[in-house]
Protein backbone atom coordinates (compact mmCIF):
# COMPACT_ATOMS: atom_id res chain seq x y z
CA UNK A 1 0.00 0.00 0.00
CA UNK A 2 1.06 3.62 -0.60
CA UNK A 3 2.11 5.65 2.42
CA UNK A 4 -0.56 8.31 2.85
CA UNK A 5 -1.52 11.22 5.08
CA UNK A 6 -5.24 11.48 5.83
CA UNK A 7 -7.06 14.81 6.23
CA UNK A 8 -10.67 15.03 7.39
CA UNK A 9 -13.02 17.46 5.65
CA UNK A 10 -16.64 17.05 6.70
CA UNK A 11 -19.11 19.31 4.95
CA UNK A 12 -21.19 20.88 7.71
CA UNK A 13 -23.94 21.74 5.23
CA UNK A 14 -27.56 22.62 6.01
CA UNK A 15 -29.70 20.02 4.27
CA UNK A 16 -33.18 21.01 5.51
CA UNK A 17 -34.25 22.64 2.24
CA UNK A 18 -36.79 21.73 -0.50
CA UNK A 19 -35.71 19.67 -3.47
CA UNK A 20 -33.51 21.48 -5.96
CA UNK A 21 -36.21 21.77 -8.65
CA UNK A 22 -38.47 23.61 -6.20
CA UNK A 23 -35.89 26.27 -5.42
CA UNK A 24 -34.57 29.28 -7.30
CA UNK A 25 -32.05 28.97 -10.09
CA UNK A 26 -28.92 29.07 -7.91
CA UNK A 27 -28.56 26.96 -4.76
CA UNK A 28 -25.56 29.05 -3.72
CA UNK A 29 -26.75 32.65 -3.72
CA UNK A 30 -30.52 32.92 -3.67
CA UNK A 31 -31.95 30.01 -1.69
CA UNK A 32 -34.28 31.87 0.68
CA UNK A 33 -33.26 32.17 4.33
CA UNK A 34 -36.87 31.37 5.28
CA UNK A 35 -35.78 27.73 5.15
CA UNK A 36 -33.11 28.25 7.82
CA UNK A 37 -33.98 27.12 11.36
CA UNK A 38 -31.45 28.37 13.97
CA UNK A 39 -32.07 25.35 16.20
CA UNK A 40 -31.16 22.97 13.39
CA UNK A 41 -28.35 25.30 12.34
CA UNK A 42 -26.78 25.07 15.78
CA UNK A 43 -26.96 21.26 15.57
CA UNK A 44 -25.24 21.29 12.18
CA UNK A 45 -22.36 23.44 13.50
CA UNK A 46 -21.95 21.50 16.75
CA UNK A 47 -22.00 18.14 14.95
CA UNK A 48 -19.46 19.51 12.48
CA UNK A 49 -17.08 20.64 15.24
CA UNK A 50 -17.58 17.52 17.40
CA UNK A 51 -16.90 15.16 14.51
CA UNK A 52 -13.82 17.09 13.42
CA UNK A 53 -12.44 17.01 16.97
CA UNK A 54 -13.10 13.27 16.98
CA UNK A 55 -10.76 13.14 13.98
CA UNK A 56 -7.79 13.84 16.27
CA UNK A 57 -8.77 11.03 18.65
CA UNK A 58 -9.09 8.68 15.69
CA UNK A 59 -5.62 9.56 14.40
CA UNK A 60 -6.24 11.62 11.26
CA UNK A 61 -3.20 13.65 10.20
CA UNK A 62 -5.09 16.91 9.72
CA UNK A 63 -8.43 18.72 9.73
CA UNK A 64 -9.43 20.74 6.68
CA UNK A 65 -12.12 23.45 6.58
CA UNK A 66 -13.38 24.78 3.24
CA UNK A 67 -15.63 27.77 2.68
CA UNK A 68 -18.78 28.76 0.81
CA UNK A 69 -21.02 31.81 1.10
CA UNK A 70 -24.63 32.79 0.62
CA UNK A 71 -26.44 29.45 0.82
CA UNK A 72 -27.04 26.17 2.66
CA UNK A 73 -23.56 24.91 1.78
CA UNK A 74 -22.12 27.59 4.05
CA UNK A 75 -23.45 26.98 7.57
CA UNK A 76 -20.09 25.76 8.87
CA UNK A 77 -18.19 27.48 6.10
CA UNK A 78 -16.57 30.50 7.76
CA UNK A 79 -13.28 28.68 7.69
CA UNK A 80 -11.16 31.08 9.75
CA UNK A 81 -13.74 31.03 12.57
CA UNK A 82 -14.23 27.26 12.43
CA UNK A 83 -10.52 26.53 12.24
CA UNK A 84 -9.88 28.77 15.25
CA UNK A 85 -12.49 26.79 17.17
CA UNK A 86 -10.82 23.53 16.11
CA UNK A 87 -7.37 24.83 17.10
CA UNK A 88 -8.75 25.59 20.56
CA UNK A 89 -10.45 22.21 20.93
CA UNK A 90 -7.54 20.07 19.74
CA UNK A 91 -3.93 19.69 20.89
CA UNK A 92 -1.73 18.10 18.25
CA UNK A 93 -3.47 17.54 14.92
CA UNK A 94 -2.75 19.86 11.97
CA UNK A 95 -5.58 22.33 11.27
CA UNK A 96 -6.14 24.19 8.02
CA UNK A 97 -8.49 26.84 6.68
CA UNK A 98 -8.15 26.14 2.98
CA UNK A 99 -11.26 28.14 2.19
CA UNK A 100 -10.63 31.85 2.91
CA UNK A 101 -10.84 33.85 -0.31
CA UNK A 102 -8.20 36.54 -0.14
CA UNK A 103 -10.20 38.68 -2.55
CA UNK A 104 -12.87 39.10 0.12
CA UNK A 105 -10.36 41.10 2.19
CA UNK A 106 -9.87 44.83 1.72
CA UNK A 107 -6.13 44.24 2.16
CA UNK A 108 -4.00 41.09 2.01
CA UNK A 109 -2.27 42.40 5.14
CA UNK A 110 -5.43 41.64 7.13
CA UNK A 111 -5.43 38.05 5.86
CA UNK A 112 -1.70 37.81 6.65
CA UNK A 113 -2.43 38.89 10.24
CA UNK A 114 -5.07 36.19 10.59
CA UNK A 115 -2.73 33.54 9.20
CA UNK A 116 0.00 34.53 11.63
CA UNK A 117 -2.42 34.69 14.57
CA UNK A 118 -3.80 31.22 13.84
CA UNK A 119 -0.28 29.89 13.48
CA UNK A 120 0.40 30.94 17.08
CA UNK A 121 -3.01 29.92 18.45
CA UNK A 122 -2.47 26.44 16.98
CA UNK A 123 1.19 26.35 18.12
CA UNK A 124 2.53 25.85 14.63
CA UNK A 125 -0.10 23.36 13.44
CA UNK A 126 -1.75 25.67 10.92
CA UNK A 127 -1.77 25.48 7.11
CA UNK A 128 -3.93 27.53 4.76
CA UNK A 129 -5.28 27.81 1.24
CA UNK A 130 -5.17 30.30 -1.61
CA UNK A 131 -8.33 29.55 -3.63
CA UNK A 132 -9.75 31.88 -6.25
CA UNK A 133 -13.24 30.87 -5.09
CA UNK A 134 -16.21 30.27 -7.35
CA UNK A 135 -18.45 33.00 -8.73
CA UNK A 136 -21.33 32.63 -6.22
CA UNK A 137 -18.98 33.55 -3.37
CA UNK A 138 -18.25 36.85 -5.09
CA UNK A 139 -21.92 37.48 -5.87
CA UNK A 140 -23.01 36.69 -2.31
CA UNK A 141 -20.46 39.09 -0.80
CA UNK A 142 -20.91 41.87 -3.35
CA UNK A 143 -17.41 41.62 -4.83
CA UNK A 144 -16.53 42.24 -8.49
CA UNK A 145 -15.07 38.96 -9.85
CA UNK A 146 -13.73 40.50 -13.06
CA UNK A 147 -10.12 40.77 -11.85
CA UNK A 148 -10.33 37.94 -9.30
CA UNK A 149 -7.34 35.96 -10.50
CA UNK A 150 -5.05 38.94 -11.14
CA UNK A 151 -5.94 40.53 -7.80
CA UNK A 152 -5.31 37.26 -5.95
CA UNK A 153 -1.85 36.90 -7.48
CA UNK A 154 -0.82 40.40 -6.46
CA UNK A 155 -2.26 39.89 -2.98
CA UNK A 156 -0.33 36.66 -2.65
CA UNK A 157 2.94 38.37 -3.59
CA UNK A 158 2.34 41.12 -1.02
CA UNK A 159 1.43 38.65 1.71
CA UNK A 160 4.42 36.40 0.99
CA UNK A 161 6.77 39.37 1.16
CA UNK A 162 5.22 40.38 4.47
CA UNK A 163 5.79 36.85 5.79
CA UNK A 164 9.40 36.57 4.70
CA UNK A 165 11.00 40.03 4.53
CA UNK A 166 11.75 42.66 7.12
CA UNK A 167 9.21 45.47 7.47
CA UNK A 168 8.08 48.06 7.15
CA UNK A 169 8.22 48.26 3.37
CA UNK A 170 6.13 50.08 0.78
CA UNK A 171 3.87 48.23 -1.67
CA UNK A 172 2.69 50.13 -4.73
CA UNK A 173 0.73 47.70 -6.90
CA UNK A 174 -2.18 47.77 -9.29
CA UNK A 175 -4.75 46.69 -6.70
CA UNK A 176 -3.06 47.44 -3.38
CA UNK A 177 -1.29 50.54 -2.08
CA UNK A 178 0.31 49.95 1.31
CA UNK A 179 2.79 52.65 2.38
CA UNK A 180 3.75 50.77 5.57
CA UNK A 181 3.46 47.00 5.16
CA UNK A 182 4.67 45.84 8.57
CA UNK A 183 3.38 42.44 9.68
CA UNK A 184 3.31 41.88 13.44
CA UNK A 185 3.77 39.12 14.37
CA UNK A 186 5.61 37.14 11.74
CA UNK A 187 4.32 33.55 11.48
CA UNK A 188 5.67 30.96 13.90
CA UNK A 189 6.43 28.48 11.09
CA UNK A 190 9.27 29.47 8.78
CA UNK A 191 9.17 30.85 6.20
CA UNK A 192 5.37 30.63 6.63
CA UNK A 193 2.67 27.96 7.12
CA UNK A 194 2.22 25.50 4.28
CA UNK A 195 0.02 26.78 1.44
CA UNK A 196 -2.50 24.62 -0.43
CA UNK A 197 -4.05 25.60 -3.77
CA UNK A 198 -7.54 24.12 -4.33
CA UNK A 199 -8.16 23.88 -8.06
CA UNK A 200 -10.45 22.10 -10.50
CA UNK A 201 -7.74 22.15 -13.15
CA UNK A 202 -7.15 25.69 -14.37
CA UNK A 203 -3.65 25.78 -15.88
CA UNK A 204 -3.15 29.16 -14.27
CA UNK A 205 -3.81 27.67 -10.81
CA UNK A 206 -1.66 24.62 -11.53
CA UNK A 207 1.25 26.81 -12.63
CA UNK A 208 0.81 29.06 -9.60
CA UNK A 209 1.07 26.03 -7.30
CA UNK A 210 3.98 24.50 -9.22
CA UNK A 211 6.06 27.67 -9.46
CA UNK A 212 5.72 28.35 -5.74
CA UNK A 213 6.20 24.73 -4.57
CA UNK A 214 2.70 24.77 -3.07
CA UNK A 215 0.41 21.80 -2.51
CA UNK A 216 -2.19 21.06 -5.21
CA UNK A 217 -5.59 20.07 -3.80
CA UNK A 218 -7.51 18.43 -6.66
CA UNK A 219 -11.28 18.96 -6.32
CA UNK A 220 -14.53 18.24 -8.18
CA UNK A 221 -13.04 16.72 -11.30
CA UNK A 222 -13.94 13.42 -13.05
CA UNK A 223 -11.10 10.90 -12.84
CA UNK A 224 -9.88 10.97 -16.49
CA UNK A 225 -9.65 14.79 -16.42
CA UNK A 226 -8.08 14.67 -12.98
CA UNK A 227 -5.26 12.41 -14.16
CA UNK A 228 -4.61 14.72 -17.09
CA UNK A 229 -4.44 17.70 -14.71
CA UNK A 230 -1.99 15.83 -12.46
CA UNK A 231 0.33 15.19 -15.41
CA UNK A 232 0.17 18.86 -16.34
CA UNK A 233 1.02 19.83 -12.77
CA UNK A 234 3.99 17.44 -12.62
CA UNK A 235 5.28 18.74 -15.95
CA UNK A 236 5.03 22.31 -14.64
CA UNK A 237 6.98 21.34 -11.53
CA UNK A 238 9.72 19.90 -13.75
CA UNK A 239 9.75 23.11 -15.78
CA UNK A 240 10.18 24.99 -12.48
CA UNK A 241 13.29 22.91 -11.77
CA UNK A 242 12.15 20.21 -9.37
CA UNK A 243 10.20 16.96 -9.12
CA UNK A 244 6.86 17.16 -7.30
CA UNK A 245 6.83 15.34 -3.96
CA UNK A 246 3.87 12.96 -3.43
CA UNK A 247 2.73 15.07 -0.46
CA UNK A 248 2.40 18.01 -2.86
CA UNK A 249 -0.53 16.25 -4.57
CA UNK A 250 -3.74 15.78 -2.59
CA UNK A 251 -6.56 13.49 -3.68
CA UNK A 252 -10.11 14.05 -2.43
CA UNK A 253 -13.04 11.67 -2.02
CA UNK A 254 -16.27 11.15 -0.17
CA UNK A 255 -15.72 7.91 1.73
CA UNK A 256 -18.16 5.56 3.40
CA UNK A 257 -17.03 2.30 4.94
CA UNK A 258 -19.18 -0.30 6.70
CA UNK A 259 -19.06 -3.99 7.61
CA UNK A 260 -19.76 -5.17 4.05
CA UNK A 261 -20.08 -3.65 0.57
CA UNK A 262 -23.85 -4.11 0.67
CA UNK A 263 -24.18 -2.51 4.10
CA UNK A 264 -22.07 0.47 3.05
CA UNK A 265 -24.24 1.18 0.00
CA UNK A 266 -27.43 0.76 2.02
CA UNK A 267 -26.17 3.30 4.54
CA UNK A 268 -24.87 6.00 2.21
CA UNK A 269 -26.52 5.88 -1.23
CA UNK A 270 -29.62 7.92 -0.40
CA UNK A 271 -27.64 10.55 1.49
CA UNK A 272 -25.00 10.86 -1.22
CA UNK A 273 -27.54 11.08 -4.04
CA UNK A 274 -29.51 13.70 -2.13
CA UNK A 275 -26.31 15.75 -1.88
CA UNK A 276 -25.65 15.48 -5.64
CA UNK A 277 -29.22 16.37 -6.50
CA UNK A 278 -29.85 19.15 -3.99
CA UNK A 279 -26.64 20.77 -2.71
CA UNK A 280 -25.26 21.76 -6.13
CA UNK A 281 -26.81 23.65 -8.97
CA UNK A 282 -26.31 27.07 -10.50
CA UNK A 283 -26.13 28.47 -14.02
CA UNK A 284 -22.66 28.22 -15.52
CA UNK A 285 -22.28 32.00 -15.71
CA UNK A 286 -23.00 32.29 -11.97
CA UNK A 287 -20.20 29.89 -11.07
CA UNK A 288 -17.76 31.24 -13.66
CA UNK A 289 -18.61 34.87 -14.49
CA UNK A 290 -16.61 36.85 -17.09
CA UNK A 291 -13.02 37.35 -16.05
CA UNK A 292 -13.17 34.75 -13.31
CA UNK A 293 -11.37 32.07 -15.31
CA UNK A 294 -8.85 32.31 -18.11
CA UNK A 295 -10.08 31.91 -21.68
CA UNK A 296 -8.04 28.72 -21.99
CA UNK A 297 -9.72 27.19 -18.93
CA UNK A 298 -13.14 28.26 -20.19
CA UNK A 299 -12.55 26.50 -23.51
CA UNK A 300 -11.54 23.35 -21.62
CA UNK A 301 -14.70 23.39 -19.52
CA UNK A 302 -16.94 23.86 -22.51
CA UNK A 303 -15.24 21.07 -24.46
CA UNK A 304 -15.82 18.29 -21.95
CA UNK A 305 -14.03 19.36 -18.80
CA UNK A 306 -15.39 20.37 -15.41
CA UNK A 307 -19.14 21.08 -15.40
CA UNK A 308 -19.55 19.52 -18.84
CA UNK A 309 -22.36 17.51 -17.24
CA UNK A 310 -24.70 18.67 -14.49
CA UNK A 311 -23.64 17.09 -11.19
CA UNK A 312 -27.28 16.41 -10.28
CA UNK A 313 -27.56 14.04 -13.27
CA UNK A 314 -24.81 11.73 -11.97
CA UNK A 315 -25.90 8.22 -11.01
CA UNK A 316 -24.53 6.34 -8.01
CA UNK A 317 -22.85 3.84 -10.34
CA UNK A 318 -21.12 6.69 -12.21
CA UNK A 319 -19.98 8.24 -8.93
CA UNK A 320 -18.48 4.92 -7.86
CA UNK A 321 -16.77 4.50 -11.22
CA UNK A 322 -15.02 7.89 -11.23
CA UNK A 323 -14.28 7.69 -7.48
CA UNK A 324 -16.47 10.65 -6.55
CA UNK A 325 -17.45 8.32 -3.73
CA UNK A 326 -15.44 5.43 -2.32
CA UNK A 327 -17.82 3.00 -0.69
CA UNK A 328 -17.70 -0.53 0.70
CA UNK A 329 -16.13 -2.83 3.25
CA UNK A 330 -12.68 -1.97 4.70
CA UNK A 331 -11.05 -4.21 2.08
CA UNK A 332 -12.98 -2.60 -0.80
CA UNK A 333 -12.37 0.95 0.42
CA UNK A 334 -8.65 0.32 0.94
CA UNK A 335 -8.37 -1.17 -2.54
CA UNK A 336 -10.12 1.81 -4.15
CA UNK A 337 -8.01 4.32 -2.22
CA UNK A 338 -4.87 2.50 -3.33
CA UNK A 339 -6.07 2.59 -6.93
CA UNK A 340 -6.97 6.30 -6.86
CA UNK A 341 -3.89 7.58 -5.07
CA UNK A 342 -1.52 5.36 -7.07
CA UNK A 343 -2.95 6.64 -10.35
CA UNK A 344 -2.52 10.21 -9.12
CA UNK A 345 0.81 9.69 -7.40
CA UNK A 346 -0.79 11.40 -4.41
CA UNK A 347 0.72 11.27 -0.94
CA UNK A 348 -2.29 12.77 0.81
CA UNK A 349 -6.02 12.05 0.80
CA UNK A 350 -8.76 14.40 1.98
CA UNK A 351 -11.80 12.39 3.03
CA UNK A 352 -15.34 13.65 3.53
CA UNK A 353 -17.09 11.26 5.90
CA UNK A 354 -20.48 12.94 6.30
CA UNK A 355 -23.19 12.47 3.74
CA UNK A 356 -25.22 15.70 3.55
CA UNK A 357 -28.36 14.31 5.22
CA UNK A 358 -26.56 11.54 7.15
CA UNK A 359 -27.11 11.64 10.94
CA UNK A 360 -24.13 12.37 13.17
CA UNK A 361 -24.06 8.83 14.59
CA UNK A 362 -23.67 7.37 11.10
CA UNK A 363 -20.84 9.80 10.32
CA UNK A 364 -19.04 8.77 13.51
CA UNK A 365 -19.50 5.09 12.75
CA UNK A 366 -18.05 5.64 9.28
CA UNK A 367 -15.09 7.64 10.64
CA UNK A 368 -14.33 5.08 13.35
CA UNK A 369 -14.28 2.05 11.05
CA UNK A 370 -12.23 4.00 8.52
CA UNK A 371 -9.64 4.98 11.15
CA UNK A 372 -9.41 1.55 12.71
CA UNK A 373 -9.54 -0.72 9.67
CA UNK A 374 -8.45 1.34 6.64
CA UNK A 375 -5.94 4.04 7.64
CA UNK A 376 -3.41 1.66 9.29
CA UNK A 377 -2.90 -0.13 5.97
CA UNK A 378 -1.35 3.04 4.52
CA UNK A 379 1.00 3.78 7.41
CA UNK A 380 4.25 2.56 8.85
CA UNK A 381 4.04 -0.06 11.62
CA UNK A 382 2.50 1.54 14.70
CA UNK A 383 0.07 3.62 12.64
CA UNK A 384 1.08 6.98 14.13
CA UNK A 385 -0.14 10.18 12.42
CA UNK A 386 2.44 12.73 11.28
CA UNK A 387 1.83 14.99 14.27
CA UNK A 388 2.95 12.18 16.60
CA UNK A 389 6.25 11.76 14.72
CA UNK A 390 7.73 15.25 14.40
CA UNK A 391 8.64 18.10 16.73
CA UNK A 392 6.69 21.33 16.46
CA UNK A 393 8.42 24.69 16.12
CA UNK A 394 6.33 25.86 19.07
CA UNK A 395 7.29 25.37 22.72
CA UNK A 396 4.80 23.64 25.00
CA UNK A 397 6.04 24.17 28.58
CA UNK A 398 7.58 27.07 30.46
CA UNK A 399 10.76 25.11 31.09
CA UNK A 400 11.06 24.41 27.37
CA UNK A 401 10.65 28.12 26.72
CA UNK A 402 13.44 28.89 29.15
CA UNK A 403 15.75 26.38 27.49
CA UNK A 404 15.08 27.56 23.95
CA UNK A 405 14.71 31.33 24.25
CA UNK A 406 17.58 33.48 22.99
CA UNK A 407 18.72 36.93 24.03
CA UNK A 408 16.49 39.57 22.39
CA UNK A 409 17.88 41.91 19.75
CA UNK A 410 16.83 44.83 21.95
CA UNK A 411 16.07 44.93 25.68
CA UNK A 412 13.03 46.74 27.10
CA UNK A 413 14.29 49.79 29.00
CA UNK A 414 12.97 52.62 31.16
CA UNK A 415 14.40 56.04 32.03
CA UNK A 416 14.51 56.64 35.80
CA UNK A 417 15.31 59.94 37.46
CA UNK A 418 18.12 58.61 39.64
CA UNK A 419 19.79 56.04 37.38
CA UNK A 420 19.03 57.03 33.79
CA UNK A 421 18.11 54.40 31.18
CA UNK A 422 18.16 50.88 32.64
CA UNK A 423 16.94 47.39 31.87
CA UNK A 424 13.33 47.42 32.99
CA UNK A 425 13.60 43.94 34.51
CA UNK A 426 16.24 45.01 37.05
CA UNK A 427 14.99 48.58 37.41
CA UNK A 428 11.84 47.41 39.16
CA UNK A 429 13.92 45.44 41.66
CA UNK A 430 16.15 48.44 42.45
CA UNK A 431 13.15 50.70 42.89
CA UNK A 432 11.60 48.30 45.38
CA UNK A 433 14.81 48.32 47.43
CA UNK A 434 14.71 52.08 47.99
CA UNK A 435 13.21 53.26 51.31
CA UNK A 436 9.75 54.72 51.12
CA UNK A 437 9.59 58.50 51.22
CA UNK A 438 7.96 59.89 54.38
Amino acid sequence: MNKLEFYLNNGGKYSFIPRRENLSKSIFINTSTKYFDPIRGQRVIEDFLDNMVLGEQLGFDGLLVLEQHGGPNAVAGQSIVMTTALAARTKNIRVGAVGPIMNTYLSPMRYAEEVAALDYVSRGRYFFGMPVGIGPNYHALGIDPTHARERLREGHDLMKKAFTEEGPFEWDGKFFKVPYANLWPKPLQKPHPEIWVPAVGSKDSLKFAADNHYTYLAILVPLPILLRNIKTFRDMCEEAGYTADPTQIVATATVHVAETDKQAQLEVEAHFMSMLQNSFGSPFHDSFPPGHVTSQSLRGMLSGGYRAKEISETTFAEALADRSIICGSPDTVAEQIEELTSAMGAGRLVVNCDGWTAPAWLTRKNMTIFAEEVMPRFRAPGGKPIWDQSKSQAWNTTSEYGARVEEPLARPTVRLADTGVVDIRTAHIEELRKPLEP
